[in-house]
């Protein structure tokens, strides 16, 4: 039978103390005081013997391809140095957060170059994102690769009242003959229980990626994926306890842990070793930008942040929706905080194959709402750093997916 060749690597990226955090008006930048918790980026690298893939997640709020200034790509660089250090197409290379909210403010709401220190931590960041791909590449072994999915009730909601919600967890278990495995988990939910504090965590995605290999025998690695959890928060929310953090990354576990036994139990079949990868870079219109007028009448608070929304200008945004096929599972990365109903749409179009939409991958273009959410308003499509793209995106997605799909199917 033939076997995948599967590696993973995992680096700390636990930042120095120097570097903020993204927190809640005035200070739009704060400092931690210390680590609870350490951060890590965790690689996976795939092959079917001919294509190479590298998935990385990190736990991160995600990366603003601006980072490192005018003209330069975040995401583009790391790929190059990945290419160069390991010989994977950099068109193969996934950059993966999590949207930890207890992480540096690497989504650039506030210029992070400005702070003293910072751009040269970005360039280690980069080489350590780097490393674990290339640990990836150099741990490898042959296995199969297994999928299944169940269901994390009672921990989420949708935080604009809309109905929609996705407690859908999968699991993805690569396997040698031998026992090693590499984990992947696919939630959608947004890490904010200990956000706007001054410690250092992963929040729980740290407890899912962290706890997994100390309880199953012989597990090199854990990633967590982030679903479409741009209207999905748990239900404690910004409680700031680290007790609601472990409570909430146990309750996925125990899922994920249900589904490894009854696929161990009921010898679920191997996916087919079939990789396969395409993407687009698509300009996406700017949103709406108010003028001098609309501004003058906005509080204090507001007007701060439309100015540095303006600072963007209102020219289209890059963006790139790519897919990776691994076996029949089908990893959709999008380059925003996509909404829970564009996740189900893209699920339901990746039919007969499994679907699994990735927000917040290979840079950061905003909210990615539904039409009816521009059309009531809310704090997601109300104009700020966070809001970069038209009401267009949501369909431009969906249109852009439903093509690329068709490439690799």
């Amino acid at each position: 039978m033939e076997k995948f060749i599967i590696g993973f690597g995992k680096i700390d990226i636990t930042p120095p103390l120097n570097i903020p955090y993204l927190g809640f008006y005035p200070e739009r930048h704060a400092f931690f005081k210390g680590i609870h918790d350490p951060l890590y980026a965790r690689s996976l690298y795939v092959s079917d013997g001919e294509e190479e893939a590298i998935i990385i997640s990190a736990d991160s709020i995600g990366f603003s391809n601006s980072l490192s200034g005018k003209g330069r790509n975040f995401t583009e660089e790391v790929r190059k140095r990945i290419e160069n250090s390991t010989g994977v197409k950099r068109k193969n290379v996934m950059l993966h957060s999590s949207h930890i909210h207890s992480t540096p403010d690497t989504l650039n709401f506030r210029p992070l170059r400005d702070h003293s220190g910072s751009f040269e931590w970005l360039e280690v960041l980069k080489e350590k994102i780097t490393s674990s791909a290339i640990l990836a590449k150099n741990n490898t072994f042959k296995g199969r690769f297994i999928a299944s999915g169940g269901k994390v009730e009672k921990i989420s909601h949708n935080r604009t009242g809309e109905n929609c919600i996705d407690e859908e967890l999968i699991l993805l278990l690569f396997e040698s003959e031998n026992g090693e495995k590499i984990f992947l988990l696919n939630f959608a939910c947004h890490p904010v229980i200990v956000q706007v504090q001054n410690l250092v965590s992963a929040d729980f995605v740290g407890v899912v990626e962290n706890k997994i290999p100390q309880m199953i025998d012989n597990t090199k690695g854990c990633l967590f994926l982030q679903g479409a959890c741009g209207d999905i928060n748990p239900i404690k929310n910004d409680t700031r306890d680290f007790k609601d953090v472990y409570s909430t990354g146990i309750t996925i576990i125990g899922e994920g842990i249900k589904i490894f036994g009854q696929m161990k139990l009921n010898n679920y079949p191997s996916q087919p070793v079939i990789l396969k990868v395409a993407s687009k870079k698509i300009l996406f219109p700017s949103r709406p930008l108010p003028g001098k007028r609309e501004i003058e009448k906005l509080e204090n608070r507001d007007k701060e942040e439309v100015s540095e929304r303006i600072k963007e200008g209102k020219k289209p945004f890059e963006g790139e929706i790519q897919i990776i096929r691994v076996g029949d599972i089908v990893l959709t990365g999008i380059p925003g905080e996509p909404f829970c109903k564009l996740g189900k749409e893209i699920k339901k179009m990746s039919k007969p194959l499994i679907g699994i939409p990735l927000g917040y991958s290979n840079g950061y273009l905003g909210y990615i709402a539904t039409p009816e959410y521009w059309e009531k308003g809310g704090y997601a499509v109300r104009c700020g750093p966070w809001s970069k793209v038209g009401k267009e995106s949501y369909n431009i997605i969906l249109e852009n997916f439903e093509k690329l799909i068709k490439k690799v199917k």
